[in-house]
C-alpha cells in the first residue's frame, strides 16, 4: 500500500547549496520528520531563547546611573566618617 503523502516533499533548503531537502513531508506537515515536523514549539516567556529586556541597552544605562549614585553617595558617607566597614567591591561605575 503506497504511502499518502509522498508526493509532498519537504520545503527546508540546505544552507551551503540552497537544494531543497528530497524527503516526503510528513502527513499535515510542511517539512521532513528531520527538518522540524510536528515539532511542539513553546511561543511567549515559555520558549527557551525568549528575549525578557532585563539586559536591553535602556536597562543597563539605568542600572549604570543608578550604581553611579551610590557610588557617590558611598564616598559622601565615607568622607563624612558616617560608614565604617568595607567599600563596594568591583569596579567604580561609568557615568
Amino acid at each position: 500500500m503506497p504511502l499518502p503523502n509522498i508526493k509532498k516533499r519537504c520545503t527546508a533548503r540546505t544552507r551551503s547549496t540552497g537544494n531543497r531537502c528530497m524527503n516526503p513531508a510528513a502527513f499535515g506537515c510542511k517539512t521532513c520528520r528531520y527538518h522540524g515536523a510536528r515539532r511542539d514549539i513553546k511561543a511567549g516567556s515559555d520558549h527557551p531563547q525568549y528575549k525578557h529586556g532585563e539586559c536591553s541597552k535602556a536597562e543597563l544605562t539605568k542600572y549604570r546611573e543608578a550604581m553611579a549614585v551610590l557610588s557617590k553617595l558611598e564616598a559622601e558617607a565615607y568622607s563624612a566618617g558616617l560608614m565604617v566597614g568595607p567599600r563596594t567591591r568591583g569596579r567604580k561605575p561609568k557615568v
